[in-house]
């Protein structure tokens, strides 16, 4: 059901919030503008973002989660008195500033999921374009895949209540919060067709050279998965001597899979909106493909 309470089935057009499957266009993002010389991977995040009052950060640290910057979901909500508006990026940076010393990590040491990492990388992406990074993914990613209608949300311009599917966890439906104003991380809304045609572009050299594409896809860091490893915005693991890129994603109700093999044409997307028990296994998902 895309809405339980008035009883709509879910069709094949139905776009869903992607929830961390996100990040994967926030890494082809960056490495786009790695590829056209407008920043490098290496590069200090504090050229970017000169107000953030940690200097020591690098957006490699951001793209495989070694930043040691705590998450901004947890922030005390003192940090954002107004229950009724949206966070932007820009605010996750002043959240930030407000941190104690204790509580970050040091840059590079180890690996630690943020979602901070990645509203910090959209934000980079806004102030060297000028663009909104919504305007910026349509104009540079979407649009060029033929994904007519995948888009980054922003509910001051259409409310959640507006969306066709909405989200739920054992039919519990989640509203609107601020943190669903903030983009890079999330926010991404999308169906079935539109990811795989993803899929396809991603396997010509129109939006990323193969140098850059082989950056993007490299092992940066293992993490806590069995013989799992981060790379710049997408997980990647060995199965079967395959190579395998992804990114699953769970937020407010959306729970979702994006799972590409590089070394075979296969590619599998699960978009689910009502969350029941933990994910799905997602080795049973590639015994399928067999």
């Amino acid at each position: 059901m895309a809405n339980f309470v008035q009883k709509d089935t879910l069709i094949d057009d139905d776009l869903f919030q992607l929830a961390s499957v996100s990040k994967t266009v926030t890494g082809i993002a960056i490495l786009q503008m790695h590829q056209d010389g407008l920043l490098n991977v290496d590069d200090s995040v504090h050229w970017y973002i000169p107000n953030l009052e940690r200097h020591n950060l690098t957006i490699r640290n951001l793209l495989c989660h070694m930043s040691g910057l705590p998450d901004y979901f947890y922030f005390p909500s003192t940090y954002w008195p107004f229950p009724n508006s949206h966070m932007k990026n820009s605010d996750v940076v002043n959240q930030l500033n407000l941190q104690t010393w204790n509580s970050f990590g040091q840059p590079g040491k180890y690996h630690e999921y943020s979602n901070t990492n990645f509203a910090l990388l959209a934000l980079i992406v806004e102030n060297i374009t000028g663009l909104d990074f919504r305007k910026y993914a349509d104009q540079n990613i979407f649009k060029p895949s033929g994904m007519k209608y995948t888009h980054i949300c922003n509910y001051d311009s259409i409310s959640l209540e507006k969306y066709d599917v909405d989200g739920y966890d054992n039919k519990r439906y989640f509203g609107d919060i601020p943190h669903n104003g903030t983009t890079g991380d999330k926010g991404v809304y999308a169906n079935t067709v539109e990811m795989f045609l993803l899929d396809r572009m991603l396997r010509t050299q129109y939006l990323l050279h193969k140098g850059t594409e082989d950056l993007m896809w490299s092992p940066q860091v293992a993490t806590n998965m069995d013989g799992g490893f981060y790379g710049m915005g997408w997980r990647m693991k060995w199965i079967e001597g395959k190579k395998w890129v992804f990114h699953n994603g769970w937020w407010k109700g959306f729970r979702t899979y994006y799972w590409r093999c590089l070394d075979e044409d296969k590619c599998y997307v699960v978009l689910t909106n009502n969350v029941y028990g933990p994910f799905l296994r997602t080795m049973e998902m590639v015994d399928l493909l067999k």
